[in-house]
């Protein structure tokens, strides 16, 4: 199920951007109607990249950039994920074993067996369990930011790569480099040298 949405998220484009030409019949006259060209915009793409992640490199019709965009995301929400779970399972942890404001009437225990994610249960006290949850939450908040840095590197890809796409290469604009050789009447002798000739539209 999850591959056919993906394979109609992937081929989705290809259909919207065809560049045939197509014939109609009416009244037995053929009129002959030309689809205008693809043209990328950039500041489409970098305002498609920075609403969905990848959005603007399948507007750039690259679309082997696309595992890449998904692969990163996935990856880090996964290690997100993997960090908030145990930040969670510790934090309950400590909650028992440390004292509370509110309560000074309670009488934290000094230790409490904790079940590790091996199997092994190991006593921890309040110092290796504010350890644990401190080093898990910077885990997941290191990885928030990471993620953060992926949307961004992902809008200046796409930023660029349109750029890229745009940029005109053309002959008509083009440096030629020519050897010349003049006469120079104070000296009266021959003097070489080169011209670079720049050829704008």
């Amino acid at each position: 199920m999850y591959f056919r949405i993906l394979l109609l998220f992937l081929l989705l484009p290809l259909s919207l951007y065809s560049r045939e030409e197509t014939l109609e019949i009416k009244d037995s006259v053929i009129l002959k109607t030309e689809v205008k060209p693809f043209k990328i915009i950039p500041r489409q793409a970098t305002i498609k990249s920075a609403i969905i992640p990848g959005w603007g490199q399948l507007y750039n019709r690259q679309y082997w950039k696309l595992p890449l965009v998904a692969g990163s995301f996935v990856t880090l929400g996964l290690i997100a994920n993997w960090n908030n779970v145990r930040y969670t399972k510790y934090r309950g942890y400590y909650y028992i074993v440390s004292p509370r404001i509110s309560d000074p009437k309670y009488i934290p225990p000094a230790t409490i067996e904790v079940p590790y994610e091996d199997g092994t249960i190991r006593d921890l006290d309040v110092n290796q369990l504010k350890r644990l949850t401190d080093g898990y939450r910077r885990n997941r908040d290191y990885t928030y930011i990471g993620m953060v840095l992926a949307w961004t590197l992902n809008v200046i890809d796409a930023n660029v790569s349109a750029h890229l796409k745009t940029f005109d290469v053309s002959d008509d604009i083009s440096l030629q480099v020519k050897p010349k050789v003049d006469y120079q009447p104070f000296s009266q002798s021959l003097v070489s040298g080169l011209t670079l000739s720049f050829n704008f539209k």
